[in-house]
């Protein structure tokens, strides 16, 4: 099974994907091994994509794949009270000003894939919006997205607001987006730029390390 599931994963044949974690989910296969060959096979998407023989719109595919077999997954999950491990919590949204959510919802999905637990607050979110969530689920990311350059004074609203409240000294903050560079996101006080998907789920396990 996990050789022909990793296979499909990272072929992005999604119905190959879907009829082998329904067949192995009838077999009573660990839904956590099931998973894991999923994360295998993204993991090999990822290395495609570096490589720059796969691009965004595969990256794109790989996501919505999984979030399809991961919702077949679920179910068992919950029925033998499994839970992937949680490696951290982040908090993610597009900052106010900008409705851009392509990468965003890439991030998240390769960000749930890779273990974290993500609360995703959608699109022209608020400062205060960001740090309410941080309370309510005690995150120790906040990871702020924007594509339009006017939507960058929010995200340093945001940072400033975050130590105002004095969760700036456990929460790392990391931006992406066409908005940002490494310069920009240092000049607003982030932690990290995350230049693509891939790159910002690695620095997000660098940051909690």
């Amino acid at each position: 099974m996990a050789d022909l599931l990793v296979e499909a994963m990272a072929n992005l044949d999604r119905n190959a994907v879907l009829d082998n974690v329904e067949k192995e989910i009838k077999r009573g296969t660990d839904p956590l091994k099931i998973i894991e060959s999923l994360s295998q096979g993204l993991k090999i998407v990822g290395d495609l994509y570096d490589k720059k023989e796969y691009f965004l719109a595969e990256l794109i595919t790989a996501g919505d794949v999984f979030q399809n077999a991961f919702q077949k997954i679920k179910p068992a999950l919950e029925k033998k009270g499994l839970r992937t491990q949680v490696r951290g919590k982040i908090v993610i949204g597009t900052v106010r000003g900008d409705l851009h959510d392509i990468g965003k919802n890439i991030v998240t999905t390769m960000l749930v894939s890779s273990g974290f637990y993500v609360e995703d607050l959608g699109v022209d979110v608020p400062a205060e919006k960001f740090i309410e969530a941080i309370k309510k689920t005690d995150a120790n990311i906040l990871a702020m997205s924007a594509l339009l350059t006017v939507a960058l004074e929010a995200a340093k609203e945001t940072i400033k607001l975050l130590e105002k409240e004095n969760l700036r000294n456990r929460v790392k903050v990391i931006c992406g987006g066409a908005a940002f560079d490494e310069n920009t996101a240092k000049r607003i006080g982030a932690d990290a730029y995350g230049k693509d998907p891939l790159d910002a789920v690695k620095i997000c396990q660098k940051l909690l390390r």
